[in-house]
């Protein structure tokens, strides 16, 4: 069984390269060399006989000029079954990239989430995930967060919705250490944060949450997110429509210094609330006293 769900996943893989080599009007000999290999193993490896490594993997993908395509095909055949093929294949490609560019309307980004808020999230988003799965997925959230030590990190624009800020999730505690963390990092210049108001009249994110990764040596992708989990794009004409649509919603954002003042008034207005509410609990447990 374990052999079949092998060439099953090398399959994935052997057919990306078949036309990726197709698309370059190559041969099997000619692609071996990159991969230090002979002809016969490329055949085996575009009929899903045998699995290539990662170093093979990252070669060929330069070779053939797949920006990521065969690199992807493969962290995908390698991710963890329990875990979403998508939820690694992220992480990986931000550690290519030099500029992030991401806009969200439910939630506020993962690679800016403290461990409480994305351990809420994931409970939220997918209740029938197990303990061990959580804390795995909260760990991989987390590990992404190292390209903002860098000692030369990407540049990050993020453009959320205020429903996000002021949506509390997990608890009051929760989001107001989130809050704090987003106020951090864009005091620190780790990110670039803009806050698109509820009231503008013009919606160009209807389409729902994506990203777009421009890397310095390779073309530029995009990704977007549905009920499923994230679906990337490289086709050029996709990414552009995506860069067009994020920089209408710069647009109609507010600028940086107003959206961290907004990010303060929503952390207080929760802060308050939750101090409220807690009044009558604590006056009720003095009477009983």
């Amino acid at each position: 069984m374990e052999k079949k769900r092998g060439k099953a996943k090398w399959r994935k893989v052997g057919v990306e390269l078949r036309a990726l080599r197709t698309g370059a009007s190559l041969r099997q000999k000619d692609v071996a060399p990159y991969a230090g290999v002979v002809p016969a193993l490329v055949s085996a490896w575009e009929n899903g006989i045998r699995g290539m490594s990662a170093e093979q993997a990252l070669a060929l993908d330069h070779a053939l000029n797949g920006n990521g395509r065969l690199v992807r095909a493969y962290e995908s055949a390698e991710s963890p079954e329990n875990l979403p093929k998508w939820y690694e294949q992220v992480s990986k490609i931000e550690q290519r990239v030099s500029e992030l560019r991401e806009y969200q309307c439910q939630l506020i980004p993962g690679l800016i989430q403290t461990a409480e808020y994305a351990q809420a999230t994931i409970r939220d988003t997918a209740p029938w995930t197990s303990n061990a799965e959580v804390k795995r997925m909260v760990a991989l959230r987390r590990e992404r967060q190292a390209i903002l030590t860098k000692d030369h990190p990407p540049l990050v624009s993020i453009v959320v919705e205020e429903f996000a800020l002021s949506r509390v999730i997990g608890d009051e505690k929760t989001q107001i250490a989130q809050l704090d963390r987003v106020i951090e990092l864009a005091e620190q210049g780790k990110i670039r944060i803009q806050a698109l108001p509820s009231d503008v009249r013009h919606h160009h994110g209807a389409a729902g949450p994506f990203r777009i990764y421009t890397f310095p040596e390779s073309p530029a992708m995009a990704s977007a997110e549905y009920a499923g989990g994230e679906v990337q794009m490289d086709d050029m004409e996709t990414v552009q429509k995506r860069m067009t649509i994020f920089g209408c919603l710069q647009a109609e954002a507010l600028s940086m210094v107003a959206s961290v003042e907004l990010v303060r008034k929503v952390r207080k207005s929760i802060d308050e609330r939750a101090r409220t509410q807690r009044a009558p609990v604590a006056q009720e447990q003095l009477q009983c006293g």
